[in-house]
């Protein structure tokens, strides 16, 4: 994808948490406390059933139709989500 256009995508807001695949669920972690994940679901993106990338952006993102989704920090205010 052109660098520009990726820009003006991310400037815009496009990112993994506007993307349709993306997907925040809770585990319970290593028993001791729930932990709050967010995975990649497009089976395009080089990142399919990861975690979401640092970047937050790959070229597989699609728009959401429920819009923007909370991040885990969003949801959970504990600091418990890493």
């Amino acid at each position: 994808m052109n660098p520009w256009r990726r820009a003006w995508l991310r400037f815009r807001g496009h990112d993994c948490f506007s993307c349709a695949f993306s997907e925040v669920f809770r585990s319970s972690g290593d028993g001791q406390v729930s932990r709050l994940h967010a995975f990649c679901r497009n089976p395009a993106s080089p990142h399919h059933n990861r975690p979401l990338p640092p970047t937050r952006w790959c070229d597989a993102w699609e728009r959401a139709p429920e819009g923007r989704k909370p991040a885990p920090e969003d949801i959970d205010q504990t600091g418990l989500t890493a």
